[in-house]
């Protein structure tokens, strides 16, 4: 993130009851991420996390003018916000606040750029309120919950059918029409059967044995340290270069490939963290034998639990 700066422009926006805000600063739009985060209902502590390792080459702190005065707020880019909404699952939020979240993500980043650009909002093209496209909303929850859709993809299906870019360009007329389209997809699968004739997509993975030499540094400097070959049968396969606070797991890695892809691979990946859990403890019970067999000679060692103790015949 970038130092803090001031604004060069302040313009106000209301939305919804909440004001929000577009800044300048050398040039380039602005918004303060705070209001936002939170009049959409979601938490500014987790998501402003997000953001600062998610979209950081698109955050600065500037100062901009409030009511109780000048006011620093963390800011991201205007042409980065479509980019952060989109990242919301509405499935994924509370149900009270899911309808805010999608209004947000319909309307807000639209809304913003014409204040910047026009200074008021000018949109012809909205025909319905909100609350008239509830029932298409609550169609294509249904739609998500039956079929395992993601919201964007669902609301494609209803993009594609009327030939708009968003559900606001409906005609109040067509409402009704795109729930029965969407209800009938739910129910038939209509949309969901055509797909299943295209072609699965092809993965591209490659993990060969040198991403792990390469990637994991125990692997990489515990084999050169001894002269072994940094190659298969001959790697030497060491407690801590699989469970080490600094082993890096190939197999991990794929499966977080998968999951990129769109795969349910929970199980195997709860198998292999668990693994590797179990095999950090016993590496920590064998140094606490070999420790305690070093401390006591030719005295009895009785264990009790994960701690070695001393016992005297």
């Amino acid at each position: 993130m970038n130092s803090l700066a001031i604004a060069d422009r302040t313009i106000n926006v209301p939305f919804y009851g909440n004001s929000l805000f577009v800044v300048e600063h050398n040039g380039e739009a602005y918004t303060p991420m705070k209001p936002i985060v939170e009049g959409m209902g979601l938490d500014w502590k987790s998501q402003h996390k997000k953001i600062s390792q998610r979209f950081a080459k698109g955050m600065v702190e500037i100062t901009i003018p409030s009511a109780g005065g000048m006011q620093s707020m963390i800011c991201l880019a205007l042409r980065k916000l479509a980019a952060w909404l989109n990242s919301i699952s509405p499935n994924k939020v509370r149900p009270e606040i899911r309808d805010n979240v999608i209004r947000y993500q319909e309307e807000c980043d639209d809304v913003l750029y014409q204040y910047w650009t026009k200074g008021s909002v000018v949109n012809p093209r909205k025909k319905t309120t909100v609350n008239e496209r509830t029932p298409l909303r609550d169609a294509v929850n249904m739609l998500v919950g039956r079929k395992g859709l993601r919201y964007d993809d669902a609301y494609n299906i209803v993009h594609q059918r009327f030939n708009v870019e968003s559900i606001d360009e409906l005609d109040l007329e067509q409402i009704p029409m795109a729930v029965e389209y969407v209800h009938r997809m739910a129910m038939e699968g209509e949309f969901l059967g055509k797909q299943m004739e295209l072609p699965m997509p092809k993965l591209d993975i490659n993990i060969p044995l040198q991403w792990w030499i390469d990637n994991n540094p125990v692997v990489r400097s515990g084999n050169l340290s001894f002269g072994k070959s940094m190659c298969a049968p001959a790697l030497d396969v060491t407690m801590p270069m699989l469970c080490g606070d600094n082993s890096t797991s190939s197999a991990i890695r794929l499966i977080n490939i998968l999951e990129a892809a769109g795969f349910d691979v929970s199980a195997p990946k709860a198998e292999i963290v668990a693994m590797r859990s179990h095999l950090a403890n016993i590496e920590y019970g064998m140094k606490a034998i070999a420790d305690a067999c070093r401390r006591a000679g030719n005295k009895t060692i009785s264990f009790r639990g994960a701690k070695a103790e001393f016992v005297i015949n």
